[in-house]
């Protein structure tokens, strides 16, 4: 009788029987793992991250309407459909296009528009195309309504609250309430086309125009291409890039910040007002920093949480906001360094009480998880703390404060100077008198 083979016997040892309810289990789990959908590049559209979402919800959750996905269907939401619907009306006796154009147009986009978010959305082709039409129509009219018509219809919805265009506004500009720019600034070119050589705005143009009032500055940039605008959020980004742009990543070895303006004041730095209508755009040269002028306002907050929070998400490697957000926090502890500031001009119209603008940008570091090997300002950082390290600069600041920081107190040195030589001469004459 032979003896079986000993890897045979290994192999008949070894196998372990399966129950039948794991393989079924098995072949569900498979499933679902097929059914996944590929990770899209085009992925741009996301909740704010939890880190930062706790922290406050209402900077990431719209008030009154939801525009995309994300907020759809929402009891406290579901009044302004009906406005939608209305808006959409209006939009198609606006236009030469058809209902059945305008679904077709949409229709053709849907694939790419749902790759936009990162999230899976679970509504039907039939459900999802009529949302976003009616979102994209709703915005159009928006901000056609607001650049083109007099807002003294009262039978516009928007128009019977003035509070509630505002609000309106600032629903347009969360990161969660979203849809992608291709598609709006797409049906409105096919609705209203344009000839560029007729200086007619682009749609982007018109958008900025509309979001005005929550930008942190005051002028319209004219190189940003409808290409190159994911959303708002992303619109409103590309608006406050600084005008020089990181060339390439460095690998600094650590985080760098600058003392507060009042260490700043004591060492002899000097702050000023910058002339960049861009905010990002702080310089420092020669003990002059350069900060250009910040409003604080109600808005203030909304439009930079929700930068922050797309810049956490999508472009962590080059958040200029992030960075400017904590160089502006490391330079303001307490409502000291903020009134500094305010003397600078530096802020601007502030309503808001001292310390709470120093909370503010605190608060907005608060849950912001980022590496500082691509700080922005941190060649800045590095120049600004070396010349706090110079003696010399110290010693001149004390100098100036304490005796050259009136008229009235340098009248009197150069006169104590005066007498101090003038004495010195007397006694140099009378010792040669003696002398003689």
């Amino acid at each position: 009788m032979s003896k079986p083979s000993t890897s045979s016997s290994f192999e008949e040892e070894s196998r372990i029987p399966i129950p039948t309810s794991s393989l079924g289990l098995a072949t569900s789990v498979r499933g679902m793992i097929d059914a996944l959908p590929p990770i899209s590049p085009d992925h741009c559209i996301y909740r704010a991250p939890q880190s930062v979402r706790q922290l406050n919800e209402k900077f990431y959750t719209p008030q009154k309407v939801s525009i995309g996905p994300l907020h759809y269907g929402k009891e406290n939401l579901l009044p302004m459909e009906e406005q939608k619907l209305r808006y959409l009306s209006t939009f198609l006796d606006r236009i030469e296009l058809s209902l059945e154009d305008c679904i077709s147009f949409v229709r053709g986009l849907e694939q790419r528009v749902r790759n936009c978010y990162v999230e899976s959305v679970y509504l039907s082709s039939d459900e999802f195309v009529k949302m976003i039409l009616v979102d994209s129509s709703f915005v159009i009219e928006v901000i056609w309504r607001t650049n083109f018509e007099m807002q003294e219809d009262m039978t516009d919805y928007l128009n019977k609250d003035i509070s509630l265009v505002d609000v309106v506004r600032r629903d347009m500009i969360l990161l969660e309430n979203q849809i992608p720019l291709f598609v709006i600034a797409g049906l409105f070119n096919l609705a209203f086309p344009r000839d560029p050589k007729t200086g007619e705005l682009s749609f982007v143009q018109l958008s900025i125009r509309y979001f005005r009032s929550v930008l942190l500055f005051n002028h319209i940039p004219q190189t940003i291409s409808e290409s190159e605008v994911k959303h708002f959020v992303d619109l409103l980004r590309l608006c406050h890039l600084p005008s020089t742009l990181r060339i390439l990543p460095r690998n600094w070895v650590k985080f760098v910040t600058v003392p507060t303006a009042r260490d700043l004041q004591e060492v002899g730095v000097s702050i000023r007002k910058g002339s960049s209508c861009n905010k990002v755009d702080i310089k420092y040269a020669e003990g002059v920093l350069t900060i250009p002028q910040f409003d604080v306002n109600d808005d203030s907050e909304f439009v930079l949480r929700n930068l922050i929070a797309f810049e956490i998400c999508h472009c962590l490697s080059d958040s200029y906001i992030i960075d400017y957000v904590a160089f502006m926090d490391s330079l303001m502890d307490t409502a000291q360094d903020v009134d500094i500031l305010v003397q600078d001009e530096i802020f601007e119209s502030l309503l808001f009480d001292r310390a709470s603008v120093a909370t503010l940008f605190h608060d907005l570091t608060l849950g912001v998880m980022w590496s500082p090997d691509n700080y922005y300002y941190h060649g800045l950082c590095e120049e600004v703390n070396a010349y706090c390290k110079v003696r010399w600069n110290k010693w001149k600041a004390i100098l100036k404060r304490d005796h050259f920081s009136t008229p009235w107190r340098i009248v009197a040195i150069v006169a104590a100077v005066i007498l101090l030589l003038l004495t010195f001469v007397q006694t140099v004459c009378s010792v040669i008198s003696i002398l003689l």
